[in-house]
Parts: C-alpha cells; structure tokens; sequence
C-alpha cells in the first residue's frame, strides 16, 4: 500500500489526475446507470428534507457522469458547479448514451445545446483536478446548495474543507454529504476495522496520495456542526460489519441488536485500535456511515421541516 501511494504522489506530480476511481458507471449497462443516477438524485432530496433544488449547486466528485446535475437543473437548478480531485477516465459514447436515456426518460432535451451529450449540457461548469480543500477557498456565499456522496471520506482536511463550504454557502444555503467511513476495500476478509489499528504515522504515509479513507470518524464531523454555527444534523447509515445499509438514522432508533452486533465488532478489535483513535466511544466507532446534512440562516428558503422541528 505504501508503494501504491507513492506511485500515485508520483502521477500527481506529474499533473495526471486521471484515475479508475470514481467510475461508477464503467460496469453499468445504460438502464441500470439510469436508475443509479435517479436513486442518487432521490436520495439527495430526501437527505435535504426538499422537494428540488434552486439557485446554484455545488456538487463534490460526479465522478464519470453529470446525471445529477441534469436532474437538479431540470428540477429547477439554476447552474451545477462540478468538482473533483482526480479526473474519472470514461468511455464517451457509453456516457452519451446514458445522458440520451435520461433525456428521453425526463424529456429533458432542451437541457442540452443539440444531442445530448457531455459537451452539449447547459449550465455545468466543471473543474478536474479541484480538491474540496482549496476550492471554496476564495467562494464565500456563492452556493444555495453544496453536495457530495462517498467523497469527505477521501479528502486530507474535510474538516477545514467543512469550514469554507460554510462560508461558500449564501444564506439559507444547505451542505448535504453522505459520507462512508469504511475501509474501501483496503483489508478485504479481515475484521471490518483492521485499517483503524494502524498508527498514524504509518497510515498517513499508505493515503497521502491515493485516496484512500481518511479516518475522520463521526466524532470529528458531530464536534464540527456544533462549533460551524449552522442548524443541522448528523444521521447513521452503516454500522461496522453489518452488510443492511441503513436509512438515515439516529442512534437512539437503530435497533438494539444491530447496535449490539456493532459493538461487538469494536470490542473485538478494540485493544488494537490505534492511539489517535482511542477517545472514540464504542458507539462512535462502530458507526461507519453518515449523513451530514447543515443549514445556513438567513435567505428567504425556509428550513426543512425535520430541522424545524429540532430546532
């Protein structure tokens, strides 16, 4: 793995961000990639608590296809701003077929310049080779809505990239993000939290350059959105070793025995587990999925009805 990263610094070095990663749809026929990319879209709604988006989106890592962005924008986004660390290699007309399917399925052709294709989509503004870090930088109120699936997880810093998309929100701007804290495949057929037993130093050193998971746990994002001054809450998706993915979910309602399941799994790793991670609780520890959803004040959009109501 530490041959692997350095390969990979190498690469960046050079100024090739193109990666395998990301490529969702290279494996997927036209129809299931189609409804792949409706669930995703779907998913993103009921995360937000809203019936559509408006105004500008950010969306972190599309990854090889643009199907939110068209979905958002048909729903009544004005703009989608697309970025991505790494560029996701694609084959051209297996997507083109893709943004035909979704066009004719959505009659969204008037969403693209001509047939539709990547080139021709209205309204999408991309930026490869981008990371969440530094681009929000300099972006301060310019997003209604800032969004990412199975990305935070991969950032260096998403807890300083957290901050800036707070600023980079206009108010009553909203962050949604569903974050895996998983292992990514990294220690295949061992116990699910082998890669949080290796120490920091030496783990930093294996994801540097790669991508791999960062292991900011669901602590660091909970101590996040209570000092970012925005309405918000963070849900559970999946817990450690337990194949049922989750609907977005408190603690508190998750069932006891897939609570206990969990736990079981952290205590059975728990002298291992590495120094800088020790102060996580079992329950924190077992939580290996999130969603964060947070919610700047002011605008004139009101508040989901979940967020008023915890308000």
């Amino acid at each position: 793995m530490l041959l692997t990263d350095l390969r990979s610094g190498w690469r960046l070095r050079r100024g090739d961000i193109g990666t395998d990663s990301g490529r969702r749809h290279g494996d997927l026929d036209v129809a299931r990639s189609v409804t792949y990319i409706e669930d995703v879209y779907c998913d993103y709604l009921t995360y937000a608590g809203i019936d559509r988006f408006s105004g500008t989106l950010c969306e972190i890592g599309p990854g090889d296809n643009f199907g939110v962005a068209l979905l958002a924008m048909a729903g009544g986004a004005e703009r989608v701003v697309a970025i991505d660390r790494f560029y996701s290699r694609r084959d051209d007309e297996h997507q083109n077929a893709i943004y035909c399917a979704l066009a004719a399925r959505h009659d969204l052709v008037d969403q693209f310049d001509g047939e539709p294709t990547e080139e021709t989509l209205r309204h999408v503004e991309y930026h490869a080779g981008q990371p969440a870090e530094d681009f929000f930088r300099d972006r301060k109120g310019a997003f209604d809505f800032i969004i990412s699936r199975a990305v935070l997880e991969h950032l260096y810093d998403p807890i300083s990239a957290l901050d800036d998309m707070a600023d980079a929100l206009k108010p009553g701007g909203m962050l949604v993000h569903r974050i895996d804290l998983r292992d990514h495949g990294m220690f295949e057929n061992m116990h699910p939290l082998t890669f949080l037993t290796i120490p920091e130093q030496i783990y930093r050193r294996m994801v540097r350059n790669s991508g791999r998971p960062n292991r900011v746990l669901l602590s660091a994002y909970r101590d996040w959105l209570k000092r970012s001054g925005l309405d918000g809450d963070v849900r559970i998706t999946r817990l450690a070793g337990i194949r049922e993915q989750l609907p977005p979910t408190p603690w508190d309602g998750i069932s006891p025995e897939l609570r206990q399941d969990a736990l079981e799994k952290v205590e059975a790793i728990r002298p291992s587990i590495a120094k800088s991670l020790q102060s996580n609780s079992d329950e924190d520890l077992c939580v290996s999925g999130i969603v964060l959803r947070a919610w700047k004040s002011g605008g004139l959009r009101t508040a989901p009805q979940e967020l008023q109501n915890a308000g």
